[in-house]
């Protein structure tokens, strides 16, 4: 894979096919880890439906996000295509798998287990750096300054795995605060971004993130699909999933690319790590709540939520459009006044989703996500100014 390199020292751009390179096969191969690991953030909450429960599920949800981050990183413009960095590579792959699988019972039985995977899944990302900046002074400067932050969290985890709540859990958020103030303590000096490879990534893992949403509305629909309220609990669920689709993916990519490439240097860098690496997150987040929620609603279309429930089911689809306010306006800032008033509709359905049935919730979150897109397709809003940075 052909590389670009974005250094302190020099603003000028990459030539054309570094820019326009496309995510490959390997990444593709590398996030189906993910898929799992995202399902069990699911599993965990599933497990122990409350504010503990949720707490959980955040942090698990944020280990497994910071360590996709990392490689997305490492891989947006690595030359990862020798036997090597393939094989660690594919040893990631596994310790990722690994914590996964322990995921459901990382504050519990498992803890060890999933703290050691998570530590070897960080030692192959700076094994990979390593090799990646070797001979390059700039840029291997700024690699090694991100390398305590990229151990300690980690080890923070495994050491956790030997304590009992509540100890063990603020070792956790400590992991957590370490490993997402690492870029911003560190800087951005010598990051590397290939745009058009980055907003792809970034896509596929929101991808990744529905496709699960559309897995949990086949699990609460399997038991009782016969049922005419279930089938129409269905159709609304996979709407509302294809409502938050159409809010990211509408007229986003093309416009967000270009962005990235009117950036330069370590505006550029600063542009992906708070557009990507961070506001993503609650992207991700909104879409992991909402599939734990509509999993219960298809379940139960005849029945009020629980408290918890219904603030997954509504209280998911509020987030993502708020996040999805908070990229718009980092990337390319203009305020999404449409989706701000989506995610205060789709918040105001928590308290409808506990009194009423599940059903009506479904049905109106997906008149939230019919509007929103309606008044999208009449809009049509082009992205902000390329050149502007700042």
């Amino acid at each position: 894979m052909s590389e670009e390199r974005a250094t302190p020292s020099s603003d000028e751009q990459a030539p054309d096919e570094v820019q326009n390179q496309s995510v490959g096969t390997l990444e593709l191969f590398f996030d189906l880890v993910f898929v799992y690991a995202m399902a069990q953030v699911t599993v965990l909450i599933m497990a122990d439906v409350s504010w503990v429960g949720f707490g959980h599920g955040l942090l698990g949800l944020a280990a497994v996000w910071w360590a996709w981050v990392c490689y997305a990183w490492l891989t947006n413009t690595s030359a990862h295509a020798g036997p090597l960095p393939r094989v660690l590579i594919f040893l990631a792959m596994a310790a990722m798998l690994v914590a996964a699988v322990a995921l459901p019972q990382a504050f519990g039985a498992r803890a060890l287990v999933f703290g050691l995977a998570l530590v070897a899944v960080r030692l192959m990302h700076v094994v990979l750096l390593v090799l990646d900046v070797r001979g390059e002074a700039a840029v291997g400067a700024a690699a090694l300054r991100l390398v305590p932050t990229l151990l300690t969290g980690p080890a923070l985890v495994v050491a956790a795995a030997f304590l009992d709540s509540p100890a063990r859990e603020l070792l956790w958020i400590a992991a957590v605060v370490i490993d997402f103030s690492g870029p911003l303590l560190v800087g951005t000096d010598g990051w590397r971004v290939a745009p058009s490879y980055f907003v792809e990534r970034h896509g596929l893992v929101v991808i990744i993130a529905l496709g699960e949403a559309i897995v949990e509305v086949g699990a609460g629909a399997e038991e009782n699909l016969a049922r005419p309220g279930v089938l129409v609990g269905v159709v609304l669920a996979v709407l509302i999933a294809a409502g938050l689709w159409w809010s990211y993916f509408g007229y986003i990519r093309a416009g967000a690319e270009r962005r990235l490439r009117g950036a330069e240097g370590q505006d550029r860098a600063r542009l992906a790590r708070d557009s990507y690496s961070y506001l993503h997150l609650p992207l991700v987040a909104g879409v992991v709540f909402f599939a734990l929620g509509v999993h219960e609603a298809v379940a139960g279309v005849d029945e009020p939520l629980p408290l918890l429930p219904a603030l997954a089911l509504a209280g998911g689809v509020a987030l993502f459009f708020a996040a999805d306010v908070g990229y718009r306006w980092r990337d390319h800032h203009q305020l999404a006044t449409d989706r701000v008033l989506a995610a205060l509709a789709a918040a105001a359905v928590i308290p409808l989703a506990m009194f009423a049935p599940a059903l009506a919730a479904l049905a109106t979150l997906t008149a939230v996500c019919v509007v929103q897109t309606g008044w999208e397709l009449w809009r049509r809003p082009e992205i902000g100014p390329v050149g502007r940075s700042h």
